[in-house]
């Protein structure tokens, strides 16, 4: 609980008119706790026929106090939906700046759609959490517990009656809520993977159309929520089960508790105005009583949640070697220094892989599908990290260059182009945050997207829709082309920008790679070999290592690795 607590504190720490807002919810629980003993008082002062100014004084004072709790309510209430909403705020913020630091292996190997599901619960069960549990529920125990010691004080047989129904009552809450959450864990999880497949169905529902699989994700839809459905009944069944017994003890206690009254009364032991003011303290023991194992059960639940998204936090970010060194007039050499790497430590991708790149040179990487293109690029801007060797930009370790400095130097325009749900101007600028209109128009000129964008009906401000589902695949791709060209990198890494496009559209992205490759160090993934034959250099990769090397027409006529994969790609053509 501890624990949990110290949880809920780090996202309250910092915000402001906290400490009122407690202060004022611990007066307004006293004040709850006092009333029903004021009105149980002024009963005993009509039954002894006080004056009846008299009687107008207490019965001012409970007017007073009354409004005072009004106001503090009133104010409080607002104040915690403020106090609510600031923590989920950090609470959201450090998780999705934790989650953009993350490795990109991290971001391969979950489903995101299932990752933002339950960092979303949890951001919804920590506003609950603070909202009813800290501002609610804990001042209404605190005046439970001051009506249990001031109805003890006036009459403690009353008070080890109601106290014994408390405890009965508690008993059954702890027995019972370790079921219920164990069941609700089970419940949590099964959502939070249809909600990951639900995501990403929609993410990717060109491919869904595309392959005519919308009954297919309809039917996966349908089971996740069934047994959703199930898994929540039997949580809903074990909770009405401990209703059931709690509302049974606080019914046969609260008979208990008015027949003891009533013989008190009788025996002359207690007044008028003590029943009554203990039928009042019995109403305000009741309400909170009735509400703990609910707000119990809805915290434990809650903190689970909260703790499986805070797990988060615990895996490690890149490493951004803030303070390393700063790339300064890069003129864009790399080497590849006897260079291992494998996604895990049985299967090497790459193995002693070594090459020198000249500054401004254009090599194409070629090779079988999974021999580690993609890979050899990835370690440059270094998504992964090498488990053996070292990868060097112009002389320099590129592991003791600042991430920062390193990934400035560098754009990638990859095979399937991302966008932003958002505008073409937004989307082109995203290489350089600081550009103004100008510069990205001129951008667009360069990539040959500057005449589609202006017959768009909002040009520049036309939204390009959810991944860029609105423009065509050559369209993003110059729309990618733009933005690299606006970052204006050293090193340029292309994966086959120019696959499956219609004749003109391929004239006009070759037109603007030529701009955008012209004096820069550029790497080629190569998937249709026909497109590099331009290059300065071709290097063939096979079993994680570099088999052949020059260019094209020298690898023609090695007749080795190079012209098999080229006569093959002939043949499939044919």
């Amino acid at each position: 609980m501890l624990k949990d607590i110290k949880l809920i504190a780090k996202y309250l720490k910092g915000i402001n008119g906290l400490k009122l807002a407690f202060i004022l919810t611990i007066l307004s629980s006293i004040i709850g706790a006092v009333i029903p003993r004021i009105y149980g008082q002024l009963v005993d002062f009509a039954v002894t026929k006080k004056p009846f100014g008299f009687i107008a004084l207490w019965l001012g004072i409970w007017l007073l106090l009354t409004l005072i709790s009004s106001l503090i309510g009133r104010y409080t209430e607002k104040k915690t939906a403020s106090i609510g909403s600031i923590a989920c705020n950090k609470f959201l913020q450090e998780k999705t700046d934790h989650l953009l630091h993350l490795p990109l292996k991290y971001h391969k190997d979950n489903k995101m759609g299932e990752i933002v599901s339950k960092i979303q619960r949890a951001n919804d069960f920590l506003e609950t959490t603070i909202e009813s549990n800290l501002f609610w529920f804990l001042p209404n125990v605190l005046t439970m517990l001051l009506a249990l010691a001031i109805l003890a004080f006036t009459q403690w047989i009353l008070a080890v009656c109601l106290a014994a129904i408390i405890f009965l009552f508690v008993l059954i809450s702890l027995k019972s809520t370790p079921k219920i959450l164990k069941k609700s864990e089970v419940c949590n999880e099964v959502a939070e993977e249809c909600y990951g497949n639900i995501a990403d169905s929609i993410i990717n529902v060109c491919v869904v159309k595309s392959n005519t699989n919308e009954e297919l994700e309809e039917d996966r839809t349908a089971k996740g929520l069934k047994n959703i459905y199930e898994k929540y009944m039997d949580v809903v069944y074990l909770f009405r089960g401990m209703v059931f017994a709690q509302h049974l003890i606080a019914g046969i206690g609260f008979v208990i508790v008015f027949g003891v009254a009533i013989l008190l009364l009788q025996h002359g032991r207690i007044t008028p105005g003590n029943l009554v003011m203990s039928v009042g303290y019995i109403s305000i023991i009741y309400m909170p009583m009735f509400n703990l194992s609910h707000f119990y059960r809805q915290w434990k639940r809650g903190m689970t949640v909260i703790n499986r998204a805070e797990a988060i936090l615990k895996v490690s970010a890149e490493s951004y070697n803030i303070g390393g060194k700063e790339l300064e007039n890069v003129k864009g050499g790399i080497e590849f220094q006897d260079v291992s790497f494998g996604y895990n430590k049985e299967d090497k991708i790459l193995a002693g892989l070594g090459v020198k790149i000249k500054a401004g040179e254009v090599v194409a990487i070629v090779g079988e599908s999974g021999v580690g293109k993609t890979t050899m690029v990835d370690l440059i801007s270094r998504f992964y990290s090498p488990q053996k060797g070292k990868i060097l930009i112009d002389g320099i370790d590129i592991e003791k260059v600042g991430l920062k400095s390193l990934r400035e130097q560098i754009a990638m325009v990859p095979q399937e182009i991302t966008l932003f749900n958002d505008t073409v101007i937004s989307n082109i600028r995203y290489g350089r945050i600081g550009a103004t209109d100008k510069e990205v128009v001129e951008a667009a000129k360069q990539a040959n997207a500057h005449e589609f964008i202006e017959k768009f009906p909002k040009k520049y401000n036309q939204l390009v829709g959810e991944r860029g589902i609105k423009l065509s695949t050559g369209q993003k791709q110059r729309v990618a082309i733009a933005r690299a060209l606006l970052r204006n990198p050293r090193i340029l890494i292309l994966d086959e920008a120019t696959s499956s496009q219609d004749s003109i559209s391929e004239k006009l992205i070759h037109e603007a790679l030529d701009k955008l490759i012209k004096g820069r160090t550029t790497l080629i993934i190569a998937h249709r070999l026909s497109t590099i034959k331009n290059a300065d250099r071709i290097l063939v990769i096979d079993n994680g290592k570099i088999v052949e090397e020059g260019k094209h027409d020298e690898l023609i006529l090695k007749d080795g690795h190079y012209k098999k994969l080229y006569s093959a790609q002939l043949n499939a053509m044919c």
